[in-house]
């Protein structure tokens, strides 16, 4: 599918996968990831994978938000999972045991905060609320993807930008909200340096892909020319889909 030059990197820069192979996995310019100081995390659910490499690569401090992983999720999730027991559906019993398990492990009161990104829902946080918790730290590194929200939040990563190291963003509805990523592009002065069309959707009625995965690094290195998609690093969000193959036009 074909996009406007100005979703196109202007160089090949040294990029890393953090987190998942597959959904749940983005490419993150080297020296931002090597250069951050904090890392804030919008949108966990029941994939930490992104925010348990980058630790694992820079061992600093990290808030993660959402208001989908209460003990309300815990509880009804659990009753699903008894369900399939009793239905001799032991891997889904077991998965969302260890899922449950794992999670408290690596999460705790001082890391996850269980309140979404929002101006409009109800259980929210606002960005400058987050700012606040953690006013004394610069070179952050933000990870989201709010399932939408992250329209409310662009203006804020504009404003704040100076305290910004380096974005890994997931834009949903993609075809409704164009201009608002385009304006957003334009607007924020760190670097576009990887996209990547998220496979999930069903994209054959859309002018472009209706979900992109977007990275931004403030004073990424260039190695040379850009060559084009996909990245060696590269991989489906969805591995029985075909990966959506992206070019660029003037």
């Amino acid at each position: 599918m074909k996009l406007p030059k100005i979703f196109k990197p202007d160089f090949n820069y040294s990029l890393s996968r953090i987190g998942s192979k597959h959904d749940g996995g983005y490419l993150i310019e080297n020296s931002s990831l090597e250069n951050a100081e904090f890392l804030i995390s919008f949108g966990i659910s029941t994939n930490w994978d992104f925010e348990k490499d980058f630790i694992k690569y820079k061992n600093i401090n990290f808030l993660a938000f959402d208001g989908s992983i209460d003990e309300k999720f815990w509880k009804k999730n659990e009753k699903i999972a008894y369900e399939k027991l009793k239905r001799l559906s032991f891997i889904r019993y077991i998965k969302f045991k260890i899922i449950k398990k794992t999670f408290h492990q690596f999460f705790n009161e001082n890391n996850l905060i269980t309140k979404y990104i929002s101006k409009s829902l109800e259980n929210s946080i606002t960005f400058l609320d987050v700012l606040n918790l953690c006013k004394s730290k610069n070179n952050l590194f933000f990870k989201i993807d709010i399932e939408g929200s992250e329209y409310e939040i662009l203006n804020d990563l504009i404003q704040y930008q100076e305290k910004i190291i380096g974005l890994a963003i997931e834009f949903h509805e993609c075809n409704k909200n164009y201009e608002k990523i385009i304006s957003f592009i334009k607007k924020f002065n760190l670097k576009l340096v990887h996209i990547h069309a998220n496979n999930y959707d069903d994209n054959t009625e859309y002018k472009i892909p209706n979900t992109l995965e977007i990275s931004f690094s403030k004073d990424p290195i260039p190695i040379k020319k850009f060559t084009g998609l996909p990245h060696k690093l590269d991989s489906p969000n969805r591995a029985r889909n075909k990966e959506i193959k992206l070019n660029f036009y003037e």
